[in-house]
Order: structure tokens, then sequence, then C-alpha cells
């Protein structure tokens, strides 16, 4: 009996230790005082994520603006202008010395670049197919109607009914020979239509109607009537 009253002694003076922390419990998260409402509402901002800002269209490119003339415009283009060519030698230095004047081609313009821009007739023999703007286009059209007003009485000599026959067909033949001689020199010859200069009826043909489109793109309002019988049947 004595034994026992010391044990129970013994037990309510030395109660039982608490356990000793373990690594769960050093590393487990303590009791958040906040209410469960804004709980969820930071639970659910880390789960979603920010917003992120709308992205605006800068930096991306602008829609390619529509066709001046097609790819037949830009045939009749420029052999209108190697028609010029063959009328005279020097056309070429004349025209890129008239598109250097010209505030509407802004920056460096000399043979280079000018040749850059004929070189987008699909007939060329060195085809670029970059695509021309608006505002070369326009240079161009405009250019091939100060050149066909400058070059007019030599243009209007061709046509004249008054002169000899005789001596207007030498000219129309010495025109043909030099139109056929840039074509053949420029064009792509595996293009049917460029194959067709070696016909000299069919090049005479041709000749001849290059010279009354330009006759005709010449003085006031030439301009624009040049650009509508570029566009006129406008095939892509």
């Amino acid at each position: 009996m004595g034994v026992l009253l010391l044990l129970a002694l013994r037990l309510k003076a030395h109660p039982h230790p608490e356990p000793a922390p373990t690594v769960a419990d050093h590393h487990a998260p303590a009791p958040s005082d906040q209410p469960e409402a804004a709980v969820d509402h930071a639970a659910g901002v880390s789960a979603e994520g920010p917003v992120q800002p709308q992205q605006d269209d800068e930096g991306f490119p602008d829609a390619p603006e529509p066709r001046v003339i097609g790819r037949h415009g830009l045939q009749q283009l420029d052999l209108m202008m190697t028609t010029l060519e063959a009328l005279d030698f020097r056309c070429g230095e004349m025209m890129v010395a008239s598109l250097q004047q010209k505030e509407a081609a802004a920056g460096a313009m000399g043979r280079v670049e000018f040749w850059k821009w004929r070189t987008t007739n699909p007939l060329r023999r060195i085809l670029r197919r970059n695509r021309l703007k608006k505002a070369q286009i326009m240079t161009m059209v405009s250019l091939v109607s100060d050149m066909a007003a400058r070059f007019y009485p030599l243009l209007h000599q061709l046509v004249s009914v008054r002169e000899d026959p005789s001596a207007a067909d030498a000219r129309w033949a010495l025109l043909t020979r030099r139109l056929q001689d840039l074509v053949r020199q420029r064009m792509n010859p595996k293009r049917a239509a460029m194959r067709n200069f070696a016909n000299d009826e069919y090049a005479l043909a041709m000749t001849k109607t290059m010279v009354r489109a330009l006759m005709f793109s010449a003085g006031p309002g030439g301009e624009q009537r040049l650009l509508a019988s570029l566009q006129d049947g406008m095939r892509p």
C-alpha cells in the first residue's frame, strides 16, 4: 500500500512530457488569422494569375495597299518606257534626271533604283517580285506622261499622214528594230508575248500601239488618261 501511494505521488509531480517537434511540424504553415473569404480571394488570384493588359496593334505590319494597276498594267507601263528609250537612247538618263527632281520620288534615286522599279514587270528577264507602292507607281505614270509630252513632236511626226509614205515607213522600221533590240536584251525570251517580238509584223504593230498610247498620255489630263488605260480590265 505504501509503495502504490508513493508511485501515485511521483506521477502527479512529473506529468508526461510533450513530444519533440518533427521535420513536418517545422515546415508546417502557421495558422492564418485572415477570414475565410480573404483566403479564398487570395487563392483565386494566385491560381489565375494577374490580369494581363491587352496588346495593341503597335509593331504589327499595316494591311497591304490595294493594287493601283495589275500585272498587265505593269507590263504596258514598262513597255511604254522602253519605247521612249527606242525613240532616243538618251531617254533613260533623262527619265532618271526627271525622277530626281520629283518630290514624289523620296530618297536617293539613281539608275539602279529606277531599274528595280521597272523589273517588277513580270515579262522582264530579271524579275523582282517585290510589290511597288502606290506612290512609286504614280511617279512612273507621271514620268511617262511627262516624257510623252517632251517627245510629242517626234511621236506626231511618226503618225502624220502628211509625211512621205516611204520616209514614214523607214522611220517605223528603224523604231521597230530598236524596240526589238531592247526587248531582246531585257525581256524574258521564254514568255510567249516576248517571243512574238521576233516577228517583224507583230513588232511593228506593237510599236505603233505603244506610240499611240504615248500620244494619248501626253498633254493636260494625260496622266489620268494613262492611269485609266492601265487599269482597264485590270488583272491581278
